[in-house]
């Protein structure tokens, strides 16, 4: 049951952030992130945290094509932490690994395969930006946390 939340946590936060359109729509508001400093985001947590003493500190390693990109923010495995970074367009797979802390080693410690977030993976392709003639661009929007 533990594997089945954590990976509906995983999927659930695991937030692709693309640039939105930044023409002027007049019948319709505007109702796209802005884009930012990044174009890609990923949040994890632990939704089946039920008790306290449970509540391990934690943060994921995250890998874009295979290659380690950085880390999220640290904290409680209840907490959300959070990791951005600014891909280039095109297909990229991340995958993430997750690290507690052990307190009898006092360090940081990679979950063995078994207890890591089920599936630990995800394809997607972050789409090229399309211009106008008057310079207007405009983005498309995959996924996006509401």
């Amino acid at each position: 049951m533990r594997i089945r939340s954590r990976t509906a946590a995983l999927f659930f936060l695991l937030s692709l952030l693309f640039a939105c359109s930044t023409t002027e729509k007049k019948e319709k508001a505007d109702t796209y992130l802005k884009p930012g400093q990044y174009n890609f985001k990923f949040v994890g947590y632990d939704a089946d945290i039920d008790n306290p003493e449970n509540d391990r500190r934690s943060y994921y390693k995250v890998f874009i094509d295979k290659a380690e990109e950085g880390r999220t923010t640290t904290g409680l495995e209840s907490q959300e932490k959070s990791f951005e970074a600014m891909l280039m367009p095109n297909r990229h797979l991340v995958t993430v690994e997750k690290w507690v802390l052990d307190k009898k080693e006092g360090r940081y410690v990679k979950l063995n395969n078994i207890e890591q977030p089920k599936p630990n993976y995800v394809y997607f392709t972050l789409p090229e930006m399309k211009s106008t003639k008057d310079g207007a661009a405009e983005f498309t929007v995959d996924f996006r946390r509401d």
